[in-house]
């Protein structure tokens, strides 16, 4: 057990393992599941007590990665808040919106949501299926994931373009302000200073401008991607 909830790496992991790919396959199949069974959750009786039980279960989920890392490296301010993340920001809208049916929040956190397939796709951390931080890191992206697939299948929360602006923009602003912090404490927000082995990998090497420009631009990009079908169902609904 002391073995399980350590810090120390045993296997390592290894991008499109079978494991790997069995936690892409299984994005997919909680997203058709939600999609599925989506009518019968609109009508339970105590659909209400499934959205605040998935909402606590994600901040306890979420306060257990506190403890370990609290035990094993102690805590450090300017790494471990949740707001210095895209997901950490994602993450708490979605348990603000599973408690509340919040419209107005959905629009702006369904965007960044992307992030918890983008992590588990380009984990950052180095632990496999024998310790608990591999288990912590990859439910708790998926969950938040599945927290937004919920209200937009069960609740028929969808984002239109105008929340695709609004979500680009409160990020933007975000990211800039982040840019503070960033400059004058030993903090790396959003990864806007260094990719720390993400995919915004590719942008480093040249000028530091460069790497922010390429950040802020995949990250739109990946954005609108995400917002695509939702874009193309539009035009035809206006066609027909």
């Amino acid at each position: 057990m002391e073995t399980f909830f350590g810090d120390t790496v045993g296997l390592e992991f290894q991008a499109f393992s079978i494991t790997h790919i069995m936690l892409l396959v299984s994005i997919v199949l909680g997203i058709y599941v939600i999609y599925r069974f989506r009518e019968p959750l609109r009508n339970y009786k105590h659909e209400k007590r499934v959205r605040y039980i998935t909402a606590t279960f994600m901040i306890l989920w979420e306060l257990s990665l506190y403890l370990w890392i609290s035990v094993h490296k102690g805590w450090v301010w300017a790494d471990d808040l949740p707001f210095l993340s895209l997901c950490g920001l994602a993450l708490i809208l979605a348990i603000y919106v599973l408690y509340t049916k919040s419209y107005r929040v959905f629009e702006i956190g369904y965007f960044w949501a992307i992030g918890g397939v983008v992590s588990v796709l380009f984990p950052d951390i180095p632990y496999m299926v024998d310790r608990f931080r591999f288990w912590q890191f990859m439910i708790g992206h998926m969950v938040f994931f599945y927290a937004y697939m919920y209200m937009l299948f069960v609740h028929e929360f969808k984002p239109t373009f105008s929340s695709f602006k609004k979500s680009t923009g409160i990020l933007f602003i975000y990211s800039m302000i982040m840019l503070i912090p960033n400059a004058f404490i030993e903090t790396n927000a959003l990864f806007l200073k260094e990719s720390e082995g993400t995919p915004f990998e590719i942008f480093e090497g040249g000028p530091y401008i460069l790497y922010l420009t390429g950040v802020v631009l995949l990250a739109f990009i990946v954005m609108f991607l995400w917002y695509t079908p939702f874009l193309i169902q539009e035009k035809r609904k206006k066609r027909s």
